[in-house]
């Protein structure tokens, strides 16, 4: 919409993205400031955030957010000036009210988008806690501080004030007598304001560069619907600020911003006023904005919460908050200068065919056919080229650092190691490397599943591991890193590690596998079977894991990402689990070959080599086949059989012709597989199967031929564990 007016549904969708952005800053810094209670910058960078919260949440009428970062600004600024010590309960309440703060944002969302279930948590209890942590952490006031103003005097409303609201009045007046200098600026919004990309937000850091902002809020103007004029905006704003400079200061800052009208009143206190003096409350105009209305929350709030069910509620609702992630991104400007001159070149492309078109569409041919062909075939050539350039900007743009979903590991690792009585330490590599942000927001679930494990199962307690002489603090490291057209995340730790031993008996006393065939298994193969449904080894139930829901979730979701999970591990020493993900789900390089009758194609990160193997060079290894591959023994089996096309027409392969075999390698196993032939290599468009399909084992997807034909996409991990179940 043109109108410039708090109806416009923008304001807010850029109040929940840069909020989400706060709060992954904030939650980092809280993190550090627990090893370093006294930095003086990392206290300054968390005020500095929960203050634009509080700024932006008031000036979009989101009182209940605003009174809770306030609280939490006035808890850090005592922190931040010494009148206060970075303490355990500081740190717990302080956590709690980011995790409450990210409820009452997501209720936002909520509201807006018109999804979900609105969480509306009672703030009164933590408020109350932030208030007697407050009053309790005040020291004497420093040396040279301006005194405090005696209660019997009351604020002074000059002219141009007079419809200040009563809040905005009531935080100037607190100001005061707390003996700070206080300086309110109506500014007023000119008609030619409207339409252009000016957002009043913008004003709000700018106090910062002049003082402190300690209030704003907004007046309505006088509206007379029968003269109503939608080209004028309703309203000023009002700013109430602890200036740090002159007002001659302050106003070279802000008159220079256009299509505004700006006053600036110097407030003071006197004479306690009458009652009819101060400015009367006036819920009708503030109702009369419709999005302050609609985001509020509903008019019968739940009973009051008691302070532990609110702390055990906070950290999951905001838990699942973050989780929804924001169809929002953020792209330089380089990479769209990038895209739209490769868009230029395609245009160029289209009108190099177009007129080749025309041409053959003439008449009078100048030129011989071959000639055409030629011509059309270059065409072809560059419009290949520019597409292909097109494909790298689009997936250029897509890309996002995995940073952006590691930010909230450390603190559910500090919560889980506390909750355990565990010492752990995350660290995270690789936080730079780009992803598909279609991928990112799938890969949160099985890294937050992995993690768990790592820290229920993995790391041992403080004086197990003193006694196998380890550090008493455990380390899991978050790593990611790319490799060829692939990105690999790797969960490591230094933990008890996985004993195969173990995992052979739980699995024969499951009855998923007989104690024969248990034996026959390969240390490897055996930590693997971690991943079948329902298998767990934990002894007891606890919150973290260990309810029978086994590593099989982790690969399920990998899987419908097109993605592989491997774990390898020692005895003592730790566990890793190697996720590897394309980069992209939308466009594989693939390799395309014929068995059973059908045309399969199977992702080139999985193709290690092909080759044609002579048939006496196959042996026999138990019910398993094989052969020598340069010096090493390679498993390898029929892709028909594989996928049990027993009635499918297979092409009979002369005795004296070679075998064509594609080694596959995924998750660190490799087998070979043998097929009919092999077609070519081939860029495809991945689609997801109909859901009636969606459980055809080892099948990821299918994609669409040059012809029209339908070919299946296969899945290379789910192959290499149908061999193995074959030859169990």
């Amino acid at each position: 919409m043109s109108d410039f007016s708090l109806d416009d549904p923008s304001f807010y969708e850029d109040f929940l993205v840069e909020a989400g952005e706060h709060f992954e800053q904030i939650e980092q810094n809280f993190l550090t400031l627990e090893g370093a209670p006294g930095d003086l910058e990392i206290l300054n960078s968390i005020f500095r955030s929960v203050h634009t919260i509080k700024g932006a949440s008031g000036f979009l009428g989101l009182a209940k957010v605003q009174a809770l970062a306030h609280i939490g600004e006035n808890v850090l600024d005592d922190l931040r000036k010494g009148r206060m010590l970075v303490s355990p309960l500081v740190m717990e309440l302080l956590f709690e009210t980011e995790d409450v703060l990210k409820i009452l944002v997501q209720d936002v969302s909520v509201s807006l988008h018109k999804q979900g279930t609105m969480v509306d948590p009672d703030t009164t209890d933590l408020i109350a806690r932030l208030e007697a942590l407050k009053g309790g952490g005040r020291t004497a006031a420093p040396a040279g501080s301006a005194p405090a103003v005696p209660q019997g005097r009351s604020l002074v409303i000059p002219e141009g004030l007079a419809d200040l609201d009563p809040e905005s009045a009531d935080a100037a007046e607190a100001a005061l007598r707390r003996g700070e200098n206080v300086l309110a600026m109506r500014v007023a919004l000119h008609s030619e304001i409207l339409g252009t990309p000016f957002n009043p937000l913008s004003m709000l850091p700018m106090v910062e560069l002049v003082g402190h902002l300690i209030h704003s809020s907004f007046i309505l103007k006088e509206l007379d619907l029968d003269l109503f004029r939608a080209d004028v905006v309703p309203f000023d704003l009002v700013l109430i600020l602890r200036p740090a400079e002159s007002v001659e200061a302050v106003k070279g800052i802000f008159d220079g911003v256009k299509h505004v009208s700006i006053q600036y009143f110097p407030l003071s206190v006197g004479r306690s006023q009458p009652a009819a003096a101060r400015p009367a409350a006036a819920p009708a105009p503030v109702a009369a904005l419709a999005p302050v209305a609609a985001l509020a929350p509903p008019a019968e709030a739940p009973a009051h919460e008691s302070a532990p069910s609110l702390a055990a509620g906070a950290a999951k609702a905001a838990e699942k908050a973050q989780d929804k992630s924001s169809d929002t991104i953020r792209v330089s400007q380089a990479k769209l200068d990038t895209f739209m001159n490769t868009v230029a070149e395609l245009i160029i492309s289209k009108t190099m065919i177009s007129h080749i078109v025309e041409r053959l569409e003439s008449q009078a041919l100048a030129a011989t056919a071959d000639d055409l062909v030629k011509e059309l075939r270059k065409a072809s050539i560059y419009l290949d080229q520019v597409s292909k350039e097109i494909q790298a900007s689009v997936l250029g743009i897509r890309m996002v650092p995995v940073k952006t979903i590691f930010t909230k590991f450390p603190r559910m690792l500090r919560d889980l190691a506390k909750n355990s009585g565990k010492k752990i330490e995350l660290q995270m590599v690789g936080e730079e490397t780009e992803i598909d942000k279609s991928l990112i927001e799938e890969l949160s679930d099985p890294l937050i599943h992995l993690i768990r494990n790592s820290a229920d199962h993995g790391i041992e307690m403080p004086d197990v591991r003193a006694r196998a002489g380890k550090p008493e603090t455990g380390t899991v490291v978050l790593r990611a890193r790319h490799e060829g057209d692939s990105v690999l995340v790797e969960i490591e730790d230094d933990g008890k590690g996985i004993d195969a031993r173990v995992i052979r008996t739980k699995a024969v006393e499951k009855g998923m596998l007989s104690a024969e065939k248990s034996e026959q298994l390969t240390d490897e193969e055996a930590i693997n079977l971690i991943f079948l449904p329902g298998f767990s080894t934990a002894q007891t139930i606890t919150d973290i894991s260990g309810r029978g829901v086994g590593m099989d979730v982790v690969k399920s979701n990998v899987r419908k990402l097109n993605g592989s999970v491997a774990v390898s591990s020692a005895v003592g020493q730790g566990s890793i689990f190697t996720i590897k993900l394309p980069l992209t789900l939308a466009i594989i390089d693939a390799l395309l070959m014929r068995a059973g009758g059908q045309v399969f194609a199977l992702p080139g990160t999985a193709v290690e080599e092909t080759l044609l193997v002579p048939r006496e060079t196959l042996s026999h290894l138990t019910r398993r086949k094989a052969i020598n591959l340069r010096g090493e023994v390679l498993g390898i089996t029929r892709l028909r059989e594989l996928l049990h096309f027993k009635d499918a027409v297979d092409r009979q392969t002369p005795e004296d012709e070679d075998l064509p075999v594609v080694v596959v390698s995924t998750g660190g196993r490799r087998m070979g597989i043998i097929v009919d032939a092999f077609l070519r290599r081939q860029e495809m468009v991945i689609k997801p199967l109909a859901p009636y399909l969606a459980s055809l084992p080892g099948i990821s997807g299918a994609s669409i031929l040059g012809d029209g034909g339908v070919v299946l996409i296969l899945d290379p991990a789910e192959l290499l564990m149908l061999a193995i179940e074959e030859a169990l």
